[in-house]
């Protein structure tokens, strides 16, 4: 594999990975990251305390309630934690170290440079395929109620290992194109993870297609059928089809239950659209850039960023939307605090 890499070459297929564009300025002209140093970290941080806590906490709830219902959040919980674990301190460190300069050197660094790319990119794609499945369990709750108690623990199981294999394919090419590439900076060497597809395919147009499939796959698929499934449950709900087996009480806890249901859709799917529409935009407009690095003025050199700091944080607001609009998980946790406070004091 060709090495001497020139610095729009290196800067233009850093663009292909999500992790790398997260702090790296994509503008030709601002090599370092954009943003005061002390605020990025600390919103890197705080983000990374919350999803640690709030995703761990929804497992431990959900260990602690065996409620089968609540199996995809716990899935979501999980892969989300992927994030949290394996790409919010990389970009900690790229923020102190303001370089994007992959430290473990080797065939441990290779290792890492693949590994912890395909996990941290594998977990949105759980995340969306989650939601979807959620979606359309909600959709059978409240528009097919009959064959929504059909739905087993089984079903269940089956449909979150899909969404791992499913993830898991479609992020592959990430242990082939994914490698350290030795780069000199300033005088000095580093190595930066970055993804090729050299030798076996042209780097340019396969970088390109695969990107288009990514973002078409894990996002904008489930983001269409999130909001197609919204629409027919919320048109669905108008007609309660067990009204008449139910008592006026039933009827008015089917109605709260539902517009809760609602809030919490409406809320999770907004969160999701913030959260990663700026940077797919950015990711469009790079991907299709006539240049090998886009200029750009200082008002988009911030979106860049606010869209990033988004995309980063993501993995601490489904914690936070699920404790707020779940009273399962927050019951639980509050008598799983409560027992363990019984035992400190004792």
């Amino acid at each position: 594999m060709n090495t001497n890499v020139s610095a729009d070459r290196l800067e233009n297929s850093q663009n292909a990975s999500r992790n790398d564009t997260f702090l790296e300025n994509l503008c030709a002209d601002d090599e370092a990251p954009v943003g005061p140093e002390q605020v990025t970290i600390v919103i890197h941080v705080l983000t990374l305390l919350v999803a640690l806590l709030g995703n761990t906490f929804l497992i431990t709830a959900f260990l602690s309630a065996k409620d089968s219902m609540m199996l995809l959040i716990v899935n979501m919980a999980a892969s989300d934690l992927l994030m949290a674990i394996f790409l919010i301190p990389r970009v900690i460190t790229r923020e102190i170290i303001r370089s994007s300069a992959f430290l473990v050197h080797g065939s441990g660094g290779v290792f890492l440079c693949k590994m912890c790319t395909f996990l941290s990119d594998m977990s949105l794609a759980v995340s969306t395929q989650s939601l979807v499945v959620i979606f359309v369990e909600r959709l059978l709750a409240i528009v097919y109620p009959m064959l929504y108690k059909k739905i087993t623990l089984n079903v269940r199981w089956r449909a979150i290992i899909s969404t791992w294999i499913t993830s898991a394919a479609i992020h592959a090419p990430y242990f082939y194109i994914m490698r350290l590439i030795p780069f000199h900076s300033n005088d000095s060497k580093i190595q930066l993870c970055i993804p090729t597809w050299e030798p076996a395919f042209e780097d340019e147009s396969a970088h390109l297609r695969y990107n288009i499939f990514l973002f078409t796959t894990v996002l904008l698929i489930p983001l269409f059928t999130i909001s197609v499934l919204s629409a027919i449950v919320v048109c669905g709900s108008r007609k309660d089809k067990l009204a008449e087996s139910r008592t006026e009480k039933g009827k008015r806890r089917n109605r709260e239950r539902i517009k809760k249901l609602h809030r919490m859709a409406a809320v999770t799917v907004t969160a999701l659209f913030i959260c990663w529409t700026p940077y797919v935009v950015f990711a469009f407009l790079d991907l299709f850039s006539l240049r090998p690095v886009p200029e750009c003025s200082k008002i988009q050199k911030v979106m860049r960023y606010i869209s990033r700091i988004l995309a980063s944080s993501y993995c601490a607001v489904n914690p936070c939307i699920c404790l707020i609009f779940l009273r399962n998980f927050s019951r639980e946790l509050g008598k799983i605090c409560k027992k363990n406070f019984c035992k400190w004091s004792i």
